[in-house]
């Protein structure tokens, strides 16, 4: 070591300064993850709230004019109430279990855990898919109300396989807490509401068709 010149410290002084440095860069990097989760959970709460995908709503169908006999009216009145009730009665269960996601992700709590509201949501679905599958459409109907209704009843059933996939990812969630269950929650429950909305556009079609032809 040269004459006069000052020693240089190497050990604690030096490894605590590094060992300071190594802190805070972890630190601001866990910082900024969590400000991009939070980013990113909030964009997805906002979309569970009621965001579409964007997808151009598809265009009615205009029906032919038909005449349908008082017996085939019936039958087409009985096929849609019976269509409605498979709905309302799912709708309830799907209504309920996205309530309690929404606000367990916004950090509420249930009285009621949300495993056991997507449970009950998820089978609510698929039993609405089962009792759809067999619904029959009359066949006395004339052909474009009968493809017409052969089409709602496959976006039925396609939205509530939609909704069921839709509780299988919150219940992934709930497990490990991913923002891509979280994700595929969003995408599957907004293909369902596009894809009952596509139904029940085709249903009023229909009944509103029939009611015309009646009145004329």
């Amino acid at each position: 070591m040269c004459e006069g010149s000052a020693p240089v410290r190497i050990g604690l002084t030096g490894e605590s300064a590094y060992q300071r440095t190594a802190h805070d860069h972890n630190k601001w990097e866990k910082d900024i993850m969590r400000q991009l989760l939070r980013i990113a959970l909030t964009c997805m709460v906002l979309a569970l709230c009621g965001c579409s995908s964007g997808t151009a709503p598809e265009q009615p169908q205009k029906l032919p004019s038909f005449t349908l006999s008082p017996s085939e009216k019936a039958a087409l009145e009985a096929y849609c109430k019976n269509i409605l009730n498979v709905e309302s009665l799912a709708d309830k269960a799907v209504k309920l279990a996205k309530d309690e996601a929404i606000n367990v992700i916004k950090g509420g709590e249930g009285s009621i855990t949300l495993a056991s509201l997507t449970d009950k949501a998820k089978n609510e679905s698929l039993r609405a898919v089962e009792s759809l599958a067999q619904a029959s459409i009359p066949e006395a109907l004339p052909a474009e109300v009968k493809n017409l209704l052969k089409d709602g009843k496959s976006d039925l059933i396609a939205a509530y396989t939609a909704h069921a996939e839709s509780f299988e990812a919150i219940k992934r969630f709930i497990a490990d807490k991913s923002p891509m269950a979280l994700l595929e929650y969003r995408n599957k429950s907004s293909q369902a509401q596009e894809l009952l909305s596509r139904a029940t556009s085709k249903l009023d079609q229909v009944m509103r068709a029939s009611e015309a032809s009646q009145q004329q």
